[in-house]
């Protein structure tokens, strides 16, 4: 089964389950919460920085799916509709607030290594001047690219749920990677 196949099927039984939330059943609605809750709850914590902030993003994200499902027009994807839901709910949160990525965030999936402190301070400045240069990636180009990166969608539901088409998605994918790989080039020369 070819890729194109794969997805079309995956969003076919999206649009699946969601029928059976619409008609009230609530199993169904249970089995999306579990499978999408921790992904959802992973991608807010990118906008909001606090966790308890991101579980009511994402438990509102929900409650507003069950409670207005009868209204709720969902035509593409659930997965694609339930990122965009979420993001919005975040970003509405966020209005007026600047958002900022944390050294933590760049650290909280990679095993600790490093041998020794000299090592350690290396890899530790390394860190932290990526960080930097994806702080100063464009807004939508960041984004783009930490969905990419960070919650592993793909280019067709990052262009879903951000509304733009999917080669904005792969210029804005391109622009980003080319930056980060400017900034770490001039990294390794200044570092080593």
């Amino acid at each position: 089964m070819n890729r194109e196949n794969r997805n079309n099927e995956t969003e076919q039984t999206g649009l699946e389950y969601w029928d059976k939330i619409r008609q009230g059943d609530s199993t169904v609605f249970s089995y999306i919460f579990q499978k999408y809750y921790h992904a959802l709850y992973q991608f807010t914590g990118r906008f909001v920085k606090d966790t308890q902030t991101a579980e009511n993003i994402v438990q509102d994200v929900f409650v507003k799916l069950w409670t207005n499902r009868q209204n709720c027009l969902i035509s593409t994807s659930l997965k694609s509709y339930l990122y965009a839901a979420t993001r919005n709910t975040a970003l509405n949160f966020l209005k007026g607030e600047k958002n900022q990525f944390s050294k933590e965030d760049l650290m909280s999936d990679r095993p600790d290594t490093t041998a020794n402190p000299e090592e350690q301070i290396i890899e530790n400045e390394m860190i932290e001047r990526v960080h930097k240069a994806i702080e100063k990636l464009p807004e939508k180009c960041r984004y783009i690219y930490l969905m990419k990166r960070y919650d592993d969608l793909k280019y067709h539901e990052i262009a879903e749920i951000l509304d733009i088409s999917i080669n904005t998605v792969k210029t804005q994918m391109k622009r980003a990677l080319k930056s980060l790989l400017k900034n770490l080039a001039y990294l390794k020369t200044n570092i080593i």
